[in-house]
């Protein structure tokens, strides 16, 4: 099918940087925005008459530019990259207590800036992989306390099919169903800040999830 604009939902803030979804067990579909000051503004997306409409909910804070989110649904838990600072996690829920939690501080496993984020469920664990973009690899963690790391990895040059590797990544996603060939344990796509082989346009390399498990033991 075809993709068209459904609604534009304003949110007040001036530089937004992240942005992420969340469906939560009493159904509906709420988001989650953030700005480079520091403000998270958690919203319900609503629809009456025919019309979208955004009710907002409440607006957390941190002490610096966030960027990358990330909701686990089944657990209620929503986790924020602060850039310069580390990887939080906090309740989902609007109506649940919101104190922030620490799950991965910068340091020698995490290397500033803290970019996109991305959950992956699948039949031997939930994961959270995290962009550390300061030394172009990928941190993958357990998705539940206390968040046990599982492992770092970087994705390299695939010199067979001329295809580069990836670096300055932003953004990334994975997913763990079954997409068939070399997919069939899932994908993680990932940002690539600077095309070569040849040089080109920034784009997305697509990693068999299989890859990165046999890289890990997972």
């Amino acid at each position: 099918g075809m993709v068209s604009e459904a609604a534009r939902l304003p949110t007040g803030l001036p530089n937004i940087y992240g942005v992420c979804l969340y469906q939560p067990p009493h159904g509906g579909l709420e988001v989650f925005v953030n700005d480079k000051d520091g403000r998270l503004q958690h919203y319900r997306i609503e629809r009456s008459a025919g019309q979208w409409a955004s009710r907002l909910l409440r607006t957390l804070r941190l002490s610096s530019q966030p960027e990358g989110c990330v909701v686990d649904d089944a657990q209620g838990r929503l986790f924020v990259g602060e850039e310069d600072v580390g990887v939080w996690v906090t309740h989902a829920d609007a109506d649940a207590p919101a104190p922030w939690q620490s799950v991965l501080s910068v340091g020698p496993l995490l290397r500033a800036d803290v970019e996109g984020l991305a959950l992956y469920h699948g039949k031997s664990g939930s994961y959270l992989i995290v962009s550390s973009q300061g030394n172009d690899s990928y941190v993958v963690l357990d998705a539940a306390p206390p968040y046990r790391h599982r492992g770092t990895f970087r994705i390299g040059i695939n010199a067979a099919d001329e295809i580069d590797g990836t670096s300055d990544t932003d953004g990334l996603e994975a997913t763990a169903a079954n997409l068939g060939g070399p997919y069939g344990q899932g994908l993680l796509v990932v940002q690539d800040g600077y095309k070569r082989m040849p040089d080109g346009a920034q784009n997305f390399k697509l990693v068999p999830w299989a890859e990165v498990a046999k890289a890990l033991g997972l």
